[in-house]
Order: C-alpha cells, then structure tokens, then sequence
C-alpha cells in the first residue's frame, strides 16, 4: 500500500468517525422521542426516521471500517442520492395529537442544521479532492435529513 493511499484511508476514517459520532447523537434524541411515546402509538414516520437513521449509521460504519471495496466508497461519494432517506415517504405529525414532541423535533432540526452548516463549510474549504467528496457526501445526507424533519414537522419542501 502506497503512502498516498494511506494517507487517504486514515483521512476518510477519521471524517467518517467524526460524522458517525453525531449520528449517534442524533439518533439518541430520535429515541428519547421515540421512549416519550410510551403506550401511545408511535407515528409510521417517526418508526421510518429511526430506520432509516439506522441504515445512514450502518453505511458509514461500514465505510470506515473497510466493510465496503474502495470502489463501492467512491461510488458511494460520488452519489448526490443514495435513497437512503425518501423524504415523500414521512407524513407529518398531528399538532393535536403529537404537539409535545414538536417542539422537542424542533430542537433536533437546529442540531441537524448545525451539522448541515459544518459540513457544508467544511466541503467548501476542503482542497484535497477525496476530503471534498467525503464533506460533500456528509452535506448532501444532512440536506436530505433538514427535508425529512422540516415535513414530518409540516412544512413544505423547498
């Protein structure tokens, strides 16, 4: 293995640490949502949010622990959608029946939009080609998380 591809390699693990890292923390405040609902229904959308929350981490799990070929890690940069989240699919909640956990949903929208912003930033002031993509890949899935939030919330797309 070339010092290059090295370099690389530790690169993109630690991005990909750093970004599983806030994952979990999100996926943390999905599951204190999901603990609230105990003995009520819990919302087909929220149900789809932790799924596919899951599915996000896994991916990016996988990635930096070399479970994936480097060609399927490029390929997977390369994407713009992944369809990992389907935002069409999450109906918003009841203001009459869920109104407690909107606001809590509210506060896990600005965490979202915080990483969003950092990630965007960091994708815009990346020079190493590979850390872009890598930055990119991390934006794009947090733009989609914003849209998959903002609906569940009611709001419409833009």
């Amino acid at each position: 293995m070339d010092l290059f591809r090295s370099l690389r390699i530790l690169g993109l693990k630690s991005i990909l640490s750093s970004a599983l890292t806030l994952e979990q923390e999100i996926y943390n405040l999905y599951s204190s949502l999901k603990a609230e609902l105990t003995g009520l229904e819990v919302p087909p959308s929220l149900v789809r949010i932790l799924d596919e929350e899951l599915g996000h981490q896994q991916l990016i799990r996988d990635m930096k622990n070399g479970h994936l070929a480097e060609e399927e890690i490029e390929r997977i940069l390369g994407e713009s959608d992944l369809r990992i989240h389907e935002p069409a699919s999450i109906d918003a909640l009841p203001a009459d029946r869920y109104g407690p956990l909107l606001k809590q949903i509210e506060a896990i929208l600005e965490k979202e939009e915080e990483i969003h912003r950092l990630f965007a930033g960091l994708h815009r002031k990346a020079k190493i080609p590979f850390v872009r993509r890598a930055f990119r890949f991390l934006e794009e899935q947090e733009r989609i998380h914003l849209r998959v939030l903002e609906r569940l919330l009611g709001r419409t797309e833009s």
